[in-house]
């Protein structure tokens, strides 16, 4: 690891708050949304300081030029848009790790963002605090820089003639509900216009509604889908009904996984088992591939998730991945479990 800057004054509002985020960012999230968040440490002479395991020379983005700041926003927005989409996701699921993860920031405030061999790194992602105060000082992460609840608004001031004007509109309401319950249901009066079979059919309930597409496992009789193949292609198996993912970071950084079915570069996800336990399968597959012809060179990152268990069982889950560069197939084995939820395997394209 390198470290990014030495935070001097300054110290965390709550020591163990990071371990805490960053343990669930690495379980959830593929590594370029990982390697986003650079790590706090306590110096030798107990100053703060953040660091990032990510390799390059370390710049503020205020000292990039102006295309490159432009470059590295957009990789930024990216990964931030990534990550929102999978804390909705998460949500949809009912994982209570989207509570945790929807604190992070969706914007850094100024001076907040580093780059780090082009890729964006943020510092005080968490709250901090100058030293010799117990309130939180002006931190980059803000209570309005953080990743927006759906459906919330801003708190308005409170209107004291609410209540007053309110009033007597709710109870003119209430009777003239009360004269058409009377009306209606008692059928003393017919109505004016004529009742029809209404066209609506009934609610459905989150159970049975149909999930989004990341959620819908693949169907079949027991045969293995038609899996996409190009230049790069990477495949997972394994053999339980269990909520696996597979992820693959390419060179630039940009990562293929469940809820970034594509990249610019051309990588595709096209087939995602088991996806939050729905109609899941014994003997599942996911597949990730670049088309002939649009794979970039260098190299890449494949990490294999334990995303849930479905069945009930806690023992470790054995998988296979299959790695096919240019025709040429290598295939890997190794597990996943609770204790170890993550395997990630490197290789280089051409």
């Amino acid at each position: 690891m390198q470290r990014l800057l030495r935070d001097e004054g300054y110290a965390l509002v709550d020591p163990g708050l990071p371990a805490r985020r960053q343990a669930l960012i690495h379980r959830h999230c593929p590594p370029s949304i990982g390697n986003l968040f650079a790590t706090p440490r306590v110096g030798r002479d107990g100053c703060l300081e953040w660091w990032s395991e990510l390799p390059g020379q370390p710049q503020r983005r205020e000292a990039l030029s102006a295309a490159e700041q432009t470059r590295l926003d957009e990789r930024l927005n990216q990964r931030l848009a990534a990550l929102a989409s999978l804390v909705e996701a998460l949500e949809l699921r009912g994982d209570p790790a989207a509570g945790e993860l929807r604190a992070l920031p969706s914007q850094p405030a100024e001076g907040a963002c580093y780059s780090v061999g082009g890729d964006p790194v943020l510092i005080r992602w968490v709250p901090v605090k100058a030293l010799g105060t117990t309130a939180p000082a002006a931190s980059a992460i803000s209570a309005a820089a953080t990743i927006p609840q759906p459906g919330t608004a801003t708190r308005k001031p409170r209107r004291r003639w609410v209540v007053p004007v309110m009033l007597p509109l709710l109870l003119g309401g209430l009777a003239l509900l009360g004269l058409w319950l009377a009306l209606y249901h008692g059928k003393r009066f017919p109505l004016t216009w004529p009742q029809t079979q209404s066209q609506i059919g009934p609610l459905t309930t989150a159970e049975t509604a149909t999930p989004p597409r990341e959620f819908i496992a693949v169907e079949g009789t027991g045969a293995e889908p038609l899996l996409g193949t190009g230049d790069v292609q990477v495949t997972l198996r394994w053999n339980s009904r269990d909520d696996l993912d597979l992820a693959v970071t390419d060179p630039s950084g940009d990562t293929v996984f469940f809820n970034n079915v594509s990249t610019y570069s051309g990588g595709q996800l096209d087939v995602d088992s088991n996806a939050g336990c729905i109609s899941s399968l014994q003997n599942p597959v996911e597949n990730i591939f670049w088309d002939a012809g649009t794979a970039p060179e260098g190299a890449y990152m494949a990490t294999v998730s334990l995303f849930r268990r479905c069945n009930g069982n806690s023992s470790p889950i054995p998988y296979e991945l299959s790695i096919t560069i240019d025709g040429n197939t290598e295939t890997r084995t190794g597990t996943v479990s609770d204790l170890t939820p993550r395997q990630s395997i490197e290789f280089v394209f051409p």
